[in-house]
């Protein structure tokens, strides 16, 4: 288990310099310069930890090698997850290769995201709740509330885990008597605790997160449907995984019946609104878990079966890695896999992006120059601006955008001068500003697409409404 744990993280760190940022570790850079309580599509916590990791220089590899270390330790635990539920060391290792390499874990663990880190609280948090459902002291669930509490400050998918365990407690005999443990809600009273500089950052803010969460499940439902969100979880584990998960959600059933309504709960939940498919990435754990101890008896039955179990396994997630990962050239990942799954694609094109924008301002009067401004549709555009954008001449503070956080970080009066836009048509600025261009448009690299490949870039002399009504008219289009 610990050495498919450090193979995994070998494997990322190895791979840290390859491409580039992502859009999302751009913007979550961005965010950490700016630091608060909350922001209105995250919680606080990862864009914190981006800022104490490139303290000392922005560099890509330390957020790539923190992403590469919480994969491996979702890989710890889930195999300390098979252990806490009867599992014998073919078990582990089972459940530590498919958490290897299931493929949502795998891309996870390639990106300095949310999720990453979302899957470690929701895997700690089992093995705390699976203790204490076997007997353990009711005190844990102290830790479990700590657990949970920084969980919410990392993604706030992990209430539906907590609601879930509740409902399972609540739906088994055996389950009830922690339902009338004072320690228990006091567990509850510490994930609040820890929660509550967010919490009440939003409610002074008006729910942002919450309505940005909801608008997104409303788009994906339209766009996917149920029937999409369950056909999904084929691509989200890969077809060897979901056999073995079903498994174990079967063995759960029979053994330790809580935990399989918990899980079913947050199934549920997630398909009742349209949520993206893999928001229930992180149940795997424990799918992965209980099929690894379901599935150990089978397994040692023929000596054949073990080393093919785990071999199926490593391909699963093996045989799609360079849709997952950066590990093939630019090119190749271009012409074969981008097709597959275009969010490696987001990490290439963004210093080529800024330096065509940095052109463009360069070619401005030397009067305009002096407080030019540049306003992106996207926050990832306007993150990259911010961050190469000082070594091409563009000051720090540069970009503006409509998009995420960015609405707030708009200074009052701003623009006040000449501004360049990034992504926008003719047609969406000429009720704001007498649009002239475009003047240039952003090239894709190596055949690769990115969200600004393509994008037109403008440029606008005159405003024809107030900059805040500009800023106003942005945020609602983004």
């Amino acid at each position: 288990m610990l050495g498919v744990a450090a193979g995994v993280a070998v494997f990322h760190l190895a791979l840290s310099g390859r491409y580039g940022f992502h859009r999302d570790e751009l913007y979550a850079l961005a965010a950490g310069r700016r630091p608060a309580l909350g922001y209105v599509d995250q919680a606080p916590l990862v864009p914190l930890l981006g800022r104490a990791l490139t303290a000392a220089g922005t560099h890509l590899w330390p957020l790539r090698a923190a992403a590469g270390l919480a994969h491996g330790a979702v890989v710890v635990l889930v195999g300390l997850l098979a252990r806490e539920l009867g599992g014998g060391r073919r078990a582990l290792v089972v459940a530590a290769v498919a958490a290897a390499t299931m493929p949502l874990f795998l891309a996870a663990g390639s990106m300095f995201q949310t999720v990453v880190f979302d899957q470690v609280w929701w895997a700690a948090t089992l093995v705390v709740v699976v203790r204490l459902v076997k007997g353990a002291d009711p005190r844990w669930w102290l830790a479990v509330g700590a657990l949970v509490g920084a969980g919410l400050q990392t993604r706030w998918t992990i209430a539906l885990l907590a609601v879930g365990v509740v409902v399972g407690l609540a739906a088994v005999p055996e389950g009830r008597g922690h339902l009338r443990s004072p320690w228990l809600w006091a567990g509850g009273g510490v994930a609040l605790l820890v929660w509550s500089p967010n919490l009440a950052w939003e409610a002074l803010h008006g729910w942002p997160t919450l309505d940005l969460t909801r608008d997104g499940d409303h788009r994906v439902l339209a766009e996917e449907g149920r029937v999409g969100f369950v056909l999904q979880q084929v691509l989200v584990a890969g077809p060897v995984v979901v056999p073995l998960v079903a498994a174990g959600m079967v063995w759960l059933w029979w053994h330790r019946r809580a935990l399989a309504v918990a899980a079913a709960v947050v199934a549920l939940v997630l398909l009742a609104i349209g949520g993206p498919a893999d928001d229930l990435g992180p149940v795997y754990v424990l799918g992965i878990a209980a099929g690894a101890v379901a599935t150990e008896g089978w397994l040692a039955a023929e000596p054949h079966r073990w080393p093919r179990a785990v071999g199926a396994l490593a391909a699963n997630g093996l045989v799609p890695l360079a849709a997952l990962a950066p590990v093939a050239s630019l090119p190749v990942y271009a012409e074969l896999f981008q097709d597959l799954d275009d969010e490696l694609g987001e990490q290439v094109g963004w210093p080529e992006m800024v330096d065509l924008v940095a052109v463009v301002v360069g070619a401005l009067p030397a009067e305009e120059r002096a407080d030019v401004r540049v306003i992106a549709a996207g926050d990832g555009e306007a993150a990259a601006i911010d961050l190469y954008g000082p070594a091409r001449g563009l000051p720090r503070g540069t970009a503006l955008s409509g998009d995420s956080s960015y609405a707030d970080w708009w200074p009052d009066g701003e623009p006040a001068g000449t501004f360049v836009t990034v992504g926008y048509t003719l047609t969406e600025l000429a009720p704001f500003c007498d649009a002239v261009g475009p003047v240039a448009a952003v090239a894709q690299v190596d055949g690769v697409d990115n969200e600004a490949a393509l994008a037109p870039i403008h440029l606008c002399r005159e405003l024809l409404v107030s900059p805040g009504e500009l800023r106003d008219a942005l945020a609602r289009r983004d």
